[in-house]
């Protein structure tokens, strides 16, 4: 019900504001980043210029709000290269599963809710792997919905993706846990996966609902089964021979069969 209703919402937001979106997003993201990391190799104090510092936010560099979006991934080349690929890949199949739109307000929430947070008192420490966290929201939507999705682990090891899914959330719980200030690292943390709980969240507990009520249905129709199939049934208590394995069924004077239990008790 509730995802249904955030689902008609978005809808009607994609068909008002829809042909505001920025198709591939990510892909311009990424782009950046490549930037970023060329300039780099230029300018050593380049990155420091783009990251989450909000102290230098409050004295004018309002840049800082979103330059981190476009660090660089990672300084060793290697691995840079491989999350570039990899979060193309990414942007690839969330744009072919939500299109444009609503992958736009899912980032643009993740990375609002991010700037805007960091510049709580004491929220800010968070900053240096804002990036990180985004990429996590990306990749465990990623993860939902194609949860079978064979992941090649450096180009060799075939992982579905929704074991990475898990390693990757359990990395963030890592993290939280390790910090110095664990509460306020986790607050930033669920910050940044908000609109991805809000997401698949209802949805989640849906499916669990459901999956509930048809092990119960699937309960019933089986106890009904088992003694529609039975032999011996008692008039009293309903006992069978399948139910009840160890009772002894008998035929009273009164023509209905009732079990040793049963008989014992009359």
């Amino acid at each position: 019900m509730i995802q249904e209703s955030g689902n008609r919402l978005l809808d009607r937001l994609e068909r008002r504001f829809g042909r505001l979106a920025l198709p591939l997003m990510l892909h311009w993201i990424v782009g950046f980043q490549v930037l970023s990391f060329c300039l780099s190799l230029i300018s050593a104090d380049f990155l420091e210029a783009l990251l989450y510092h909000p102290g230098s936010i409050l004295q004018g560099e309002v840049w800082r709000l979103v330059s981190w979006v476009v660090m660089p991934s990672s300084l060793n080349l290697f691995f840079f290269l491989i999350t570039t690929l990899f979060t193309l890949f990414i942007s690839n199949s969330l744009e072919s599963e939500w299109g444009s739109f609503r992958v736009n307000l899912y980032l643009l929430a993740t990375i609002l809710l991010l700037s805007g947070l960091g510049l709580v008192p004491g929220l800010g420490i968070v900053g240096p792997v804002y990036g990180m966290i985004l990429f996590s929201s990306a990749f465990l939507a990623f993860a939902t919905l194609f949860p079978n999705q064979p992941i090649h682990l450096f180009g060799i090891i075939p992982i579905k993706a929704k074991w990475l899914g898990i390693a990757d959330a359990c990395y963030l719980l890592s993290i939280v846990l390790q910090a110095p200030a664990p509460v306020l690292v986790g607050v930033v943390v669920l910050a940044g996966l908000l609109p991805y709980l809000l997401t698949f969240g209802p949805g989640f507990f849906e499916n669990r609902r459901l999956e509930s009520e048809a092990k119960v249905r699937r309960h019933r129709f089986q106890e009904s089964a088992q003694v529609s199939a039975s032999f011996h049934e008692c008039f009293s208590c309903g006992a069978t021979e399948i139910s009840n394995p160890e009772r002894e069924f008998r035929v009273s004077a009164d023509g209905n069969e009732y079990c040793d239990h049963c008989r014992k008790s009359a």
